[in-house]
């Protein structure tokens, strides 16, 4: 279905001021109001007072040549805006507001998208004739008939499946048949719904569903908490015990990959959903428990996820030799291997994408082999790896298999997503003696215990001396909100842990804690806001070369590194204190 003026790209701004319905000054008190309240430009207009809603339909509608609506001032049918799937209106912006025989009046924020209205034309089998609406309006209609998709209506969720926010969502017997339970239910599905809008709303980066059963049935219970900011928090409702396997249930249903009538092994999937138009991804894990199947759901969102690798928080001097260790790429070809190493979810995937992202650019070829691809680049080659793919003659889709592919590809640069074994880490070592530079993670504690590893497995020193470049190893801790810290002088204590780690203490220096009486809005009342990464780069002199063909040992390596100016992460920590960014006790906290 053609539309007209399919071709004119002009931005609102654009429109509103050739048509004179706003100068220059309420452009600019708009755009300042649209960054500040987060609403689209237009709506902020309208509601400064600036523009009248009507001149701004008006004026887009004449533009693009195509009919306006105030939804506003439209009585709207429920059962006609069902017509099209949620998740497509809310993806497209459109929702419809009128049917006759077989033509759909769609208001759309962008009437010209040819492909969404073909895509909806296709889904519903009718004829549709686009209307230009405010984005705010359509936004307003459809969380009119389907709700809000944030974390602010998870109460009205609980409520609708019991009571308030805060009390048990379902009263019940302490031995309900859990057959009166069924995963189609719709309890169940608002259920899991408001499960993972908590999630939402509290940026947590795990969900942890485990039910825990008591010997008289009284005090069975399911245990909902979230991991926000690398610290476990309850949930803000309890989960009725005999919604146990319905929940589990459900969960596997939504991956779409899993068993629901297996319960004895553990399985893996992903869910993938759409939060204002915003991809989120969770990857699943179910495993069989005695008291039943316990859930823990990883929240990848794409779009929070902080893959600049000048905004993770390396101190400068660290920051600077790291990134030297990435440069020649062009004029000069750069090697070797680079290694990532620390605890799981203490972000060496996203320093990775960090490390990535810095030398991506058109001359040069990235690949990756991840296992799962967790966050999506531009520019690079992401490969997914399925061990428990076979391939026949008990060959497995595995990194190894994946790396031997790629040196027939012509890389630059290769990512692989984790070293556990021996053929991975000779396959990758090869492949940077061989002029690539090749970036991992390995599963250490510190850094000079990564190269203790990698011989461990069975490399060759002489292999390990000559090809790795540099082990980065980190930690994360919580950072403080700056909003609400407060400065205090040290203690005697903090004085000692400051002197016992070899780190300066300038007289006057102020350290900051969070506020005594609990923090402000801004942290929901916790004092930290996001995390900080702690951070360990030990790169290979000549002298750690050569020692490493006589000692591979952890401790000789640190001692040597710690002798050329390698910052332990204790230390690394300690210097973020001083600037305020952390404490001295979440410092210590992430070292025990």
């Amino acid at each position: 279905m053609p539309l007209k003026g399919l071709s004119r790209r002009k931005t609102a701004a654009e429109i509103l001021l050739e048509r004179g319905i706003l100068d220059q000054q309420k452009l600019q008190a708009g755009v300042e109001e649209s960054k500040k309240s987060g609403k689209p430009m237009a709506q902020a207009l309208i509601d400064l007072g600036l523009v009248d809603k009507a001149q701004i339909l008006k004026g887009f509608s004449e533009e693009w040549q195509t009919q306006a609506v105030d939804l506003a001032g439209v009585e709207l049918d429920a059962e006609c805006i069902r017509i099209i799937p949620e998740a497509v209106a809310r993806r497209y912006r459109a929702v419809p507001f009128g049917k006759e025989a077989s033509v759909l009046s769609v208001a759309m924020a962008d009437p010209r998208d040819f492909f969404a209205c073909e895509d909806i034309q296709l889904r519903t089998g009718l004829e549709v004739k686009p209307f230009i609406a405010l984005p705010q309006d359509i936004l307003a209609a459809l969380d009119g008939v389907y709700g809000k998709s944030e974390g602010a209506t998870m109460n009205r969720l609980i409520a609708d499946v019991g009571e308030a926010p805060g009390m048990e969502i379902l009263k019940e017997e302490p031995r309900t048949d859990i057959t009166e339970v069924d995963a189609s239910a719709p309890e169940v599905e608002k259920l899991v719904n408001a499960i993972i809008l908590g999630a939402l709303s509290l940026k947590a980066s795990d969900i942890h569903i485990e039910p825990f059963e008591d010997a008289s049935g009284k005090d069975s219970k399911i245990l909902l908490r979230y991991r926000v900011d690398g610290r476990l928090v309850a949930g803000p409702f309890t989960v009725p015990w005999s919604y146990r396997h319905a929940i589990a249930a459900k969960v596997k249903i939504m991956t779409n990959s899993m068993n629901i009538t297996e319960r004895r092994i553990p399985q893996s999937g992903r869910i993938q959903i759409l939060a204002q138009g915003n991809p989120i991804e969770f990857r699943v894990e179910i495993v069989p428990t005695a008291c039943g199947e316990s859930c823990v759901m990883r929240v990848l969102d794409r779009k929070s996820v902080q893959v600049d690798i000048l905004k993770m928080g390396f101190l400068p001097d660290t920051q600077e030799k790291f990134l030297g260790l990435l440069k020649g790429i062009g004029g000069k070809k750069n090697f070797g291997m680079v290694l990532v190493c620390g605890p799981t979810g203490s972000g060496k995937s996203t320093t990775l994408y960090g490390a990535l992202n810095h030398v991506n650019r058109p001359d040069i070829k990235i690949l990756t082999a991840e296992n799962p691809v967790e966050y999506h680049l531009d520019g690079i080659v992401q490969v997914p790896v399925n061990p428990d793919l076979k391939l026949g003659e008990n060959k497995m889709f595995d990194f190894a298999m994946a790396l031997r592919s790629f040196l027939r590809l012509d890389p630059d640069v290769i990512m692989v997503g984790e070293i556990r074994d021996e053929e991975t880490a000779r396959v990758a070592m090869e492949a940077a003696m061989t002029g690539h530079l090749v970036l991992s993670t390995i599963h250490t504690n510190d850094a000079p215990s990564a190269v203790s590893r990698l011989t461990e497995m069975g490399l060759p020193a002489f292999m390990v001396a000559s090809t790795l470049k540099a082990v980065v190893a980190q930690r994360l801790s919580r950072r403080l909100c700056p909003e609400c810290r407060v400065p205090h002088a040290p203690t005697p204590e903090e004085i000692q842990i400051f002197k016992e780690n070899e780190v300066d203490l300038p007289a006057q220096t102020q350290l900051y804690a969070p506020p005594p009486a609990g923090g402000c809005g801004a942290c929901r009342n916790l004092g930290f806001k996001g995390r900080l990464g702690l951070h360990e780069l030990l790169i290979m002199s000549e002298s750690l070369r050569v020692l490493c063909l006589k000692d591979v040992s952890a401790e000789n390596l640190r001692r040597q590194a710690r002798q050329e100016g390698m910052r332990l992460i204790v230390q690394d920590g300690l210097e973020k204190a001083k600037l305020g960014l952390t404490t001295v006790r979440e410092v210590l906290g992430g070292m025990e």
